[in-house]
C-alpha cells in the first residue's frame, strides 16, 4: 500500500510522517447552546474527507479521529466533558459505502471510557449536503429519528460542520425525545 499523501510505501493509507504534518486546529461553535469541538480545518483534508465514498476510507477516517480524539483528551485539554455515564451517538449512523463513517468517528472518541451507542440516530431523508446552499439544507431536512435510551447524557458526532443545519436538527431530535445532548464532535470545521 502506498500512503495517499506522499505515495511512500506503508501499511497504513497514511504514513507517520504525513500524519504528523495534518496540524490539529481546534475550533469550538455554539449550537442550540450547546458547544460543537472541531479540530481539523476542511481546506487541510478536503481530499482525505472524500475518502468515505470509498471502503479504504474507512482506515482514513480512523487514523484521523484517533488523533483528534488523543488531542481532545490529551492531559493538557481541559477534561470536564469525562463522565462515565455519557454516551456518544453518531448522526445518521448508518452503514453506506460499506461503513458508517460516524461510527469510526464514534469509536475513537470513546476510547477514553466514554460509551458508544451506535445506530440510534438515522436519517429517513437520504439527501447529500455537499456543495449545497445553506436554503437547499434547511428545505431539505434529514428527518432524523431517534431509537435510543432518552434518559442517558449525550456526545454528538458528525464527520463536517459546515452551516450547523445537520447537528442542530440532531440536538433538536434527541432533546425532543427528552435526551441531553451536552456536546458535540465534528472531525473538521467548514463554517466561515
Amino acid at each position: 500500500m502506498k500512503c495517499v499523501l506522499c505515495a511512500r510505501f506503508y501499511l497504513k493509507p497514511i504514513c507517520p510522517q504525513c500524519l504528523s504534518q495534518i496540524n490539529i486546529t481546534p475550533s469550538i461553535r455554539v449550537i442550540k447552546g450547546v458547544s460543537i469541538y472541531s479540530f481539523y480545518r476542511y481546506s487541510d483534508i478536503d481530499m482525505l474527507l472524500k475518502s468515505k465514498y470509498y471502503v479504504f476510507g474507512s482506515r482514513i477516517f480512523a487514523m484521523l479521529s484517533q488523533k483528534a480524539s488523543d488531542y481532545f483528551f490529551s492531559p493538557t485539554n481541559p477534561s470536564l466533558w469525562k463522565q462515565s455515564k455519557l454516551y456518544g451517538i453518531g448522526i445518521d449512523d448508518c452503514p453506506r459505502s460499506y461503513y458508517s463513517h460516524t461510527a469510526i468517528i464514534l469509536k475513537a472518541f470513546c476510547r477514553y471510557g466514554l460509551k458508544a451507542t451506535y445506530g440510534a440516530l438515522q436519517a429517513k431523508n437520504i439527501v447529500h449536503y455537499a456543495g449545497k446552499s445553506l436554503r437547499y439544507r434547511q428545505q431539505n431536512p434529514r428527518n432524523l429519528t431517534f431509537k435510543g435510551d432518552s434518559s442517558k447524557d449525550f456526545f454528538l458526532v458528525d464527520d463536517i460542520i459546515t452551516t450547523g443545519t445537520t447537528m442542530a436538527e440532531a440536538i433538536d431530535t434527541l432533546e425532543k425525545a427528552g435526551a441531553n445532548v451536552c456536546f458535540g464532535i465534528a472531525l473538521c470545521n467548514a463554517g466561515h
